[in-house]
């Protein structure tokens, strides 16, 4: 049998939940050469120096060849190619050249909980886009919505618009946590060039601080060649394996730079715009001449992660104190105000669940599809801030419905604040990124 119809065949027979199976089709192993007969489990992989067998279930559990797999190879590796084609996998609606990797993740973590009712995803897939998908049309299983109710709730269905169950939600958790045994197979945290500068950074770093000579006290400036490095760094790992590991913002422009580039700018206890170049990285050994302005980097971090959370851990409990008698009740205030805001991709998601002023009051949007008919409009958005009923009281239409939901706990949302600048000062501790953003205002404060 061919590896691509054995993995397939291996795949429907859900071998995917089994760790065992997959570490054997996915790495090379060594057991003993009779094990496999104590533990017969169907599609199992059975490696031997010369070839690579399975467990047939179709034959008595006898074993079967794998044809053209390379023994001086694992089985599959995850980034090796596969055709599939429309209906080969339960929720592949169209044919798609994918990988093999990519095939063993949509089985185990779309396919084992919903069947065909969640799309087939290729290539990198953002576990918190596709959470949020699954969040969007999960709903109470049926048996749990008919006792509740009352009513008979729908039955479960086939078809990418069909809703999906809390039960099989948990099913989706469990699979992607499951993925976590994995790591060591198709994500290596050390390779050869990981572990080393890119080649000729050291005298790009030196042309790019001669270009800019007598600027270099700038930020701005300075974040300018750090995007260089980092770029010049990305390119360099762009086909190494490691670059899988390294996925985050930080590994890229705090961690690999630090380490490998630059220092960047230490400010210490002082202002940003008065701090200290150090143009040295840690793996060409410290520059002594800027031991002072690295040292007070490291206590201002410690200080701020001690003595100022606690400022913001007080400012918690004073947001709480004073919001205490806040409320929100089912009326309308009318009020004819509001936010003024130009929709676009970046702020769509503040529609949802509030509350446009139109010419003969408000409409309420209630769902992602409401809200992208804005898209490119400017409107006005109730708001508590605008909110025209007496005391200390909000009504639903300014609040928002999610706010509206928990109508004595405006507080706690409130409070929400002192946590944000609690975190700032615990971050303190933390490499941070030097870098330019481009601001409007007008949606800044929108």
């Amino acid at each position: 049998m061919d590896k691509r119809t054995f993995f397939l065949r291996a795949m429907r027979g859900e071998e995917y939940r089994r760790r065992a199976w997959v570490i054997s089709a996915f790495s090379q192993t060594r057991e003993n050469p009779d094990a496999w007969k104590t533990d017969r489990y169907p599609w199992r992989i059975v490696q031997t120096p010369t070839a690579y067998f399975f467990v047939d279930p179709e034959k008595e559990n006898e074993l079967t060849a794998i044809d053209d797999a390379d023994t001086t190879a694992p089985p599959f590796r995850f980034r090796d190619p596969i055709d599939l084609k429309t209906g080969e996998v339960p929720n592949l609606y169209r044919d798609v050249r994918t990988t093999y990797g990519n095939t063993l993740f949509n089985f185990l973590v779309l396919v084992y909980p919903f069947g065909n009712r969640v799309e087939f995803q290729p290539g990198r897939v953002s576990a918190g886009q596709l959470e949020d998908h699954v969040l969007s049309r999960t709903i109470d299983d049926p048996e749990r919505a008919d006792k509740r109710s009352g009513t008979p709730a729908p039955p479960v269905t086939d078809g990418l618009k069909a809703p999906l169950y809390t039960s099989e939600y948990v099913k989706f958790s469990n699979a992607m946590f499951q993925l976590t045994a994995f790591t060591q197979l198709c994500v290596p945290a050390v390779t050869r060039k990981t572990m080393q500068a890119a080649p000729g950074i050291h005298e790009l770093r030196e042309k790019l601080l001669e270009q800019n000579r007598g600027r270099l006290d700038d930020p701005a400036v300075v974040a300018g060649i750090m995007k260089e490095l980092v770029k010049y760094d990305k390119d360099w790992l762009k086909d190494d394996e490691g670059a899988n590991f390294l996925i985050t913002k930080k590994s890229w422009e705090v961690v690999r730079t630090r380490l490998f580039s630059m220092m960047d700018m230490e400010a210490g206890f002082g202002d940003l715009t008065k701090a200290d170049l150090v143009k040295t990285s840690l793996a060409e050994g410290w520059d002594i001449s800027k031991f002072p302005s690295m040292n007070d980097t490291l206590r201002a971090g410690s200080y701020k992660r001690g003595a100022e959370t606690a400022l913001g851990g007080e400012l918690v409990k004073w947001l709480l104190r004073v919001s205490a008698n806040l409320g929100v009740t089912q009326e309308d205030c009318g009020t004819r105000l509001g936010l003024e805001m130009t929709v676009d991709e970046g702020n769509l998601y503040k529609l949802p669940g509030s509350a446009v002023v139109t010419a003969t009051g408000h409409e309420k949007i209630d769902s992602e599809e409401a809200a992208c008919r804005y898209l490119g409009k400017k409107i006005m958005l109730r708001s508590p801030m605008f909110c025209a009923l007496p005391k200390t009281d909000y009504c639903s239409v300014c609040a928002g419905a999610r706010l509206s939901l928990n109508p004595t706990a405006l507080s706690v949302a409130i409070s929400d604040y002192g946590s944000a600048f609690m975190g700032l000062s615990l971050g303190a501790m933390h490499g941070k990124v030097l870098e330019t953003a481009r601001m409007d205002y007008r949606k800044a404060i929108s």
